[in-house]
């Protein structure tokens, strides 16, 4: 009996032993690698929708990769954990697959070589930096919701957001239904843009908190309790007090209603247009360095992707159309003296400093472009951008403000679009 006792852990021991040299002979278990398949896939789709780098695509499920579910989630209304369970890797796969329909390519969720290259492809139809990537611009342009949730998992929270942004002048009366579509997250970018936060359209905490604390402004400024919710006793106290100061009393508290009440409506102030009834924004700017002509294009670089609010409201002058404010302020922001709320003057400008290009010849970088059959009215004169790149094939690369309601790139070519007039900045 004690030698059978004594022989159970020998036994054992063998037994694990052998396992150990199975292992060693036939490389890891199936479910792992099967596991390290998985997080390849999931950080291909992540780096193709732009919330990861393609250098994390390394299968090992990391900081990083947490990092990246947890934003994608947070844009997407779902549990925000970094964990990528069913229900992530459903919405993920689901996103890759309305890429790729829209690029071409075969939609099986995988952001693979080939939906890179597809999405290259359609970035250079329709004038994007043609990475492969599809970020927000891209899909943008192909009419893809980026974020479909402000993350609050309520739609009694969202519609207090919108309440607020309708109420500030951010966005349109009827944007309150309790879904965080396209127009509330441009409304989210404008006001995140105006207040000095960090411009991702989600509607997180330091943004809740800037946009009620600037609702309890107004509220105390109309005389009527200031609990943060712009809702119909605030209307009514803001329509009193517009009617008391000549303003039109719609009961919003946009750009005029908030400069009457002594309220800033951006951090940091001012009317970079120049003109009256100003938007009351401040574009934040990088540093420049290079050129006149370099100095231009990056400025016009760091606008993209602004959306106006409002009715034409922006962040270079007054609420109105906006093309030319854009273009000027690129302009100033080199030291180029000039500024303007009309595309005909960047004519005028160029006749009278001798930068008026002959025809639509010699294309260059910082130039204005504008639109239209001639200088003379609005009517005449339609539109104007910066061009951002000649290239050599006659076609241009522009950054236009007031395209689409935003700061866009375009591809195309001038004589084909119905340019006009190409201006140089004097001195450039």
């Amino acid at each position: 009996m004690p030698g059978r006792a004594g022989g159970a852990p020998v036994t054992s021991l063998v037994l694990a032993l052998a396992a150990v040299l199975v292992g060693l002979l036939l490389g890891p278990a199936a479910p792992q690698a099967q596991a390290a398949t998985d997080v390849r896939l999931l950080q291909r789709d992540l780096a193709g929708l732009s919330y990861a780098p393609l250098s994390a695509v390394d299968g090992v499920y990391g900081s990083q990769t947490t990092a990246s579910v947890r934003h994608f989630q947070s844009d997407n209304g779902l549990d925000v954990d970094g964990d990528a369970g069913p229900a992530t890797m459903s919405a993920l796969t689901a996103k890759v697959k309305q890429v790729q329909s829209k690029a071409g390519t075969s939609a099986d969720g995988d952001y693979g070589s080939g939906t890179l290259g597809a999405v290259k492809s359609y970035q250079s139809a329709h004038g994007l930096d043609a990475d492969g990537i599809a970020g927000p611009l891209t899909m943008g342009a192909m009419n893809i919701d980026r974020i479909t949730s402000s993350g609050t998992g309520a739609s009694s929270d969202t519609k207090l957001l919108q309440r607020n942004l309708v109420g500030l002048g951010y966005l349109a009366a009827g944007g309150v239904d309790g879904v965080y579509g396209p127009a509330t997250k441009d409304a989210v970018l404008s006001f995140q843009s105006d207040n000095a936060l960090d411009v991702d359209g989600i509607a997180g905490p330091q943004t809740d908190a800037a946009l009620t604390a600037k609702v309890k402004q107004v509220q105390s400024k109309a005389g009527t309790p200031a609990d943060g919710d712009y809702g119909t006793a605030t209307l009514g106290a803001v329509k009193s007090y517009q009617s008391a100061h000549g303003l039109d009393a719609d009961g919003i508290a946009g750009p005029r209603t908030m400069a009457a009440m002594g309220i800033a409506r951006e951090l940091g102030g001012g009317n970079p247009g120049g003109g009256s009834g100003g938007s009351g924004g401040t574009p934040s700017v990088p540093p420049l360095s290079g050129s006149a002509r370099d100095k231009i294009v990056q400025a016009a670089r760091s606008q993209l992707g602004v959306h106006e609010w409002g009715n034409n409201c922006n962040p270079y002058g007054p609420c109105e159309a906006w093309c030319a404010l854009f273009a000027s302020w690129t302009w100033r922001q080199a030291g180029v003296n000039f500024s303007t709320a009309f595309s005909g003057d960047f004519y005028y400008y160029g006749r009278d400093h001798g930068t008026l290009h002959s025809g639509l010849s010699n294309p260059q970088p910082g130039d204005a472009i504008v639109f239209g059959s001639g200088p003379q009215n609005t009517s005449t004169s339609v539109h104007v951008g910066i061009i951002e790149k000649a290239n050599a094939d006659g076609t241009v690369d522009t950054i236009e403000g007031n395209s689409d309601d935003q700061v866009m790139r375009r591809h195309f070519s001038p004589a084909a679009r119905g340019a006009y007039a190409i201006v140089s900045p004097a001195g450039a």
